[in-house]
């Protein structure tokens, strides 16, 4: 049975999925096995995460792609002449994403540019359309290849993606994806198609995948990462159903959510040494020497954060509804392990926040604090 696993954010999403490759390619009855993600900086990780758990080798049964290579080299090139010429397809195009395109259905101009590149937010449809024109044949021979595909971050599946993913389910592959739709940062294409069911609903998708029998829904919203202060703001900051726990208990003396005044961002920079996220590189004074956006930070751990944050989020703090980018801010929040130091210009009456001193060498940052109820 495939099986779509839901984690919170530090449960161990990608340590389960090469887990659980590793355990499989070590089985004699294996065919190879693909892990898939959508960002190169994804791939780099499960690459990290397969030699720490493996003594540094990755085995070769398991290949790892993004989500353009694996269209790309696994889907399109094979079967390419049924629409192209043999060899033609060279890469994908990505900057006419946002451009009409007037090319009739089904034919080639509207998938494949004249230089020869697939247009990405064609892709999935030419994926389809060329497993249509072969009677199967493009995913009948990903079956013979692979025994097991793991695919990863997969809330940032969009539009025709998700109609290529219900085929895979449908073969003799075993699929497991793993994915947190608060965590819907990116997406793998901007489109209409299937708009309602991406993205942070991605899992409205998978709800009738269960129905119909294909997938098995799993969750685990217990996070290993950070402490019960950081995972409360998170969940205050983003609130569903679905609200983390944490096992965490890990303590510094410094722990938790705090509000520091601009004029002393550089002190505490200095003191704790923390990564710095900002919202994006527009407008942001940064302390130290490499500050990472909110949206490019999702699957990193730190040990603490000085985050910049934009004006949604000091309104959040003052009372007001968060009801855009709450994905951003979520992923930003649940970073630190120990401690998140949110940067405003002058303190105010924040919600949920007390007075508190930081100690630092050399004196103290007068700060407020997030006092989570019991």
């Amino acid at each position: 049975m495939n099986t779509v696993r839901l984690a919170a954010a530090g449960a161990g999403k990608t340590w389960k999925i090469c887990n659980e490759a590793l355990s499989a390619a070590y089985c004699a009855d294996t065919k190879n096995i693909l892990i898939v993600t959508y960002t190169n900086k994804g791939v780099d990780s499960i690459h990290k995460e397969l030699e720490l758990q493996n003594m540094g080798v990755i085995p070769p049964k398991i290949r790892i792609m993004s989500w353009y290579q694996f269209l790309l080299k696994e889907l399109i090139r094979p079967y390419q002449t049924f629409i192209a010429g043999i060899n033609e397809v060279r890469s994908f195009v990505y900057s006419l994403e946002h451009s009409m395109n007037y090319e009739r259905i089904g034919t080639k101009r509207r998938y494949i540019t004249r230089s020869s590149d697939v247009r990405s937010e064609e892709a999935s449809n030419l994926v389809l359309l060329l497993n249509q024109l072969s009677n199967g044949l493009v995913f009948s021979r990903l079956e013979k290849i692979y025994s097991h595909i793991f695919i990863d971050e997969v809330q940032d599946m969009a539009g025709r993606d998700l109609d290529l993913l219900n085929t895979i389910f449908k073969t003799s592959i075993d699929v497991t994806c793993v994915g947190d739709n608060k965590q819907a940062t990116f997406q793998t294409h901007t489109t209409r198609t299937n708009k309602s069911i991406s993205g942070v609903n991605i899992f409205d998708f998978f709800a009738v995948a269960e129905k119909q029998g294909v997938v098995k829904i799993e969750k685990n919203l217990c996070s290993r990462r950070f402490n019960a202060d950081i995972c409360d703001f998170a969940n205050r900051v983003f609130p569903n159903e679905n609200c983390m726990t944490t096992s965490m208990r890990e303590t510094t003396g410094h722990d938790g959510i705090f509000l520091i005044e601009r004029k002393d961002a550089h002190k505490y920079y200095s003191n704790f040494h923390p990564q710095e996220l900002r919202y994006s590189r527009t407008n942001t004074d940064v302390y130290g020497l490499f500050a990472v956006n909110f949206g490019e930070c999702k699957g990193q751990t730190y040990e603490r954060c000085l985050i910049h944050p934009s004006k949604p989020i000091i309104e959040f703090l003052k009372g007001k509804g968060l009801s855009k980018n709450q994905q951003k801010y979520y992923v930003a929040l649940t970073r630190a392990k120990y401690s998140n130091a949110i940067v405003v210009e002058k303190l105010f009456s924040a919600v949920g926040f007390e007075p508190c001193e930081i100690e630092i060498e050399n004196g103290v940052i007068s700060a407020l604090k997030y006092i989570r109820e019991e």
